[in-house]
């Protein structure tokens, strides 16, 4: 049997549990009254003879019982002899003792002779367990229960999966369902995907989140996808019930988001959900501005029809009682005191907050986050809410810069400016190494790295452990925001978050910032030049050759001056310069990702600033480490090099090397809606993969024998795939609906109204 203290339930929903669990048990049916001054009902019953059983149910978290009793005897009892039932139910959450409730009796009873029933804490959890209907119908009570989060965790694939199910149950306590619930899951049991979008702040992570409660708690695994579709396409499993999540899916950086094939595999997926609607759920979101953009700049979106799967949510949404929940329970679950909660009661303020402009829940949770009040007292909360109300740029701007150091205000850059989450152990290197770039000397306060950190996190930044991996990511997107405006003008501040992290995000970054135009392209060749000139004077000491390759690339490609053959004037002076890149990338290991190792090299080629000798070794070591779909057209340029200088050592390796990557992602790179364009007609199918195969060979400058394509199709398996293409008999799985909205019938004033 479970245990509730029922502290995940605010005081109106509290008294609806308990006019439904009192009403099973004595298989009646409560009338149920507005929340407000209700004259002492909260539920009422006429019996057949017609008289009047009244149910009045108080809750209230870290009251002592004997304030309660006090309460009672001199605010309830004058209401009971008015009412004068012929039964009279209180129902408290406190847990109670015998002799506790001779307390609450004597305390109602002196002044009235009618029969008076208590029900305490250990009674209502008596109740739950044999009206088990009731606990279900009271979803954040019954998701907190012990069964269903033994469920919900075992059903969180990863690490990773778990913290975040963890972190979304305590969330759900403050979740208002609103009718964008209900369209969510329509969405999905019609097209197995749905993409939230919205304006920042608006609510679209916790709708999301919601929405994979809701399917754990029905049995479905949960695969949070933290980078790449290709972590979705690893974890699947045709016959298990799992919900793939990608949470900001475009990110802030939709360019190398949608670069190369990822829209079209991000694409490829959802029709691949689409299809296996009796297992699979897949829930995206993603700003509605970052989404208009990469729909721009990747057709594949509009060309697959994927607005079908959006539902944005707009402030216009949400009802004015919607809002008006929203607040009531960051109110009742912040651990506010009284007197900063009598502040939004003060003249009705609430109205004020939930009728403003700028009403967002993102701004409602950082008003009422207890740990960002230290220095606001109580007298100065109304104008501390005011203020960011109506500059909501300031949520960011206060913590920053009162609350923060020096040093701490720089690792909150370095992890904004890596532009997505940063392993502990590169987060510490980056600032280990910025503290000693000039003009950080001058930093003021805690240096220590685990200190800072410490004093960080949970406020600017998260902690997030999976297995034997730290990494830390900003608490809040709208603070990356805060800061990319704030430190577009500062270019001296972006030269020391940059020369720190010395990656490929903050490259990525650069570009988006001047795409979208907080930076312009002066700053972007300064930035550019500046970075590849402090790797040269660092003797391009523990450089990812990665992140040099692309610098190079990108600075010659917006300062054509320092390109070998475009500036003849300083032609010695671009070849050692390129001549000592290209020394790095082929003196380093070869990793993963590798696309801008291999352009560069190439380059160098085409510039005779290598050999021939040195290419067929480069090309044969990359070969034999093996790359990804990104880099095999690249690989192929430096194959087809070699074979015109008449050097074939590397063209067997190669063609084998993409036969077998062929091979084993074959679900990946050939799309069965592609496939299947012509229908169910077999020999057309096979056409058409045929072609694909071929086509996607081409593209590695390879002429594939007749052998390999035939061995793939034979892989492929195209009349069992056509089969279960077009069979719809599995696509039967209907998600569960939200629970009703129990509280729908209140109005504001009826919300806020509470006992003195």
């Amino acid at each position: 049997m479970n245990d509730y203290d029922f502290s995940r339930l605010n005081d109106k929903e509290f008294e609806v549990l308990c006019t439904d669990l009192i009403g099973a048990e004595k298989s009646v049916r409560f009338e149920r009254f507005k929340a407000g001054r209700d004259g002492g009902v909260d539920g009422r019953y006429f019996t057949p003879s017609g008289t009047e059983w009244i149910l009045q149910a108080k809750h209230r978290p870290g009251t002592p019982l004997p304030q309660l009793v006090t309460h009672l005897r001199n605010s309830e009892a004058q209401k009971v002899v008015a009412l004068n039932p012929d039964c009279y139910i209180l129902v408290v959450s406190h847990s109670l003792t015998r002799l506790n409730k001779q307390e609450l009796t004597d305390a109602l009873d002196s002044q009235t002779s009618c029969p008076i029933e208590v029900y305490g804490r250990e009674d209502l959890n008596d109740l739950l367990a044999t009206h088990t209907h009731v606990e279900r119908r009271h979803f954040k009570l019954w998701i907190s229960s012990s069964a269903v989060l033994v469920s919900i965790f075992n059903h969180a694939i990863n690490g990773r999966s778990e913290a975040m199910m963890r972190d979304i149950v305590e969330k759900s306590k403050i979740f208002v369902h609103t009718a964008n619930l209900d369209s969510a899951v329509d969405r999905l049991n019609k097209l197995g995907t749905v993409i939230i979008t919205g304006q920042a702040g608006i609510g679209k992570t916790t709708l999301a989140e919601q929405l994979i409660l809701l399917h754990a708690s029905d049995g479905f695994e949960l695969v949070c996808i933290s980078e790449h579709i290709q972590e979705a396409e690893q974890a699947y499993a045709p016959d298990q019930r799992q919900l793939f999540y990608f949470d900001d899916f475009l990110g802030r950086n939709y360019l190398a988001a949608l670069s190369g094939h990822e829209g079209s595999q991000i694409v490829n997926f959802m029709k691949r959900v689409g299809r296996d609607k009796a297992t699979k759920r897949f829930v995206l979101t993603s700003r509605s501005t970052i989404l208009n953009q990469g729909r721009i700049l990747n057709d594949v979106f509009e060309h697959n029809n994927v607005h079908r799967n959006e539902m944005e949510i707009r402030l216009e949404s949400l009802s004015a009682l919607d809002k008006a929940q929203i607040l009531y329970n960051h109110i009742w679950h912040s651990g506010l005191s009284s007197e900063h909660i009598d502040e939004f009661y003060n003249a009705k303020r609430y109205l004020k907050v939930i009728t403003h402009r700028n009403f967002n829940p993102r701004l409602i949770q950082f008003i009422t986050d207890i740990q960002r009040l230290d220095d606001v007292p109580a007298a100065g909360y109304w104008a501390y809410i005011q203020e960011l109300l109506d500059n909501p740029a300031k949520i960011w701007a206060h913590p920053f810069d009162a609350q923060l150091d020096d040093f701490g205000r720089f690792l909150v850059m370095l992890v904004a400016f890596n532009g997505q989450n940063i392993l502990e152990h590169d987060l510490a290197k980056a600032y280990a190494s910025g503290l000693l770039i000039e003009g950080h000397a001058n930093f003021s306060g805690k240096r220590d790295f685990h200190q800072a950190i410490r004093h960080l996190s949970n406020s600017l930044i998260t902690r997030v452990v999976v297995g034997e991996l730290v990494y830390y990511k900003l608490f809040n997107p709208s603070l990356g925001d805060f800061l990319l405006h704030r430190y577009s003008t500062s270019l001296d501040s972006l030269k020391g978050v940059f020369r720190s992290l010395r990656n490929l995000n903050v490259l990525d970054v650069l570009v988006d910032m001047s795409e979208n135009e907080l930076i312009d392209r002066k700053t972007k060749v300064e930035m550019l030049i500046s970075l590849l000139v402090h790797e040269e004077q660092s003797k391009f000491q523990d450089v990812d050759p990665e992140y040099l390759a692309k610098l190079y690339l990108l600075t010659v490609s917006v300062r054509p001056s320092l390109a070998v053959q475009r500036s003849p004037d300083r032609k010695a002076v671009n070849l050692l310069r390129l001549r000592n890149v290209t020394q790095v990338i082929l003196e380093s290991p070869v990793s993963p990702k590798y696309f801008n190792c291999l352009c560069l090299v190439k380059r160098a080629f085409d510039e005779d600033v290598m050999s021939i000798d040195e290419l067929e070794v480069f090309t044969l070591k990359v070969i034999s480490v093996g790359v990804g779909d990104d880099e095999l057209p690249a690989l192929g340029e430096l194959v087809a090099k070699l074979e015109i200088d008449n050097v074939f050592q590397a063209s067997e390796p190669f063609s084998d090397l993409a036969y077998n990557y062929i091979c084993e992602g074959l679900d990946d790179i050939f799309s069965e809606g592609d496939v299947f364009t012509n229908g169910d007609d077999y020999y057309a199918a096979c056409k058409q993969l045929g072609a694909m195969i071929e086509d996607k060979f081409a593209s590695w400058q390879i002429a594939p024998s007749r052998a390999m394509i035939d061995e793939i199709m034979d892989a492929f398996d195209v009349r069992d795939r056509m089969r279960n293409y077009f069979d719809d008999s599995n696509s039967h799985y209907t998600s569960r609906p939200a629970e009703p909205r129990l509280l729908e019938t209140l109005s504001i004033d009826d919300l806020f109204s509470r006992d003195r």
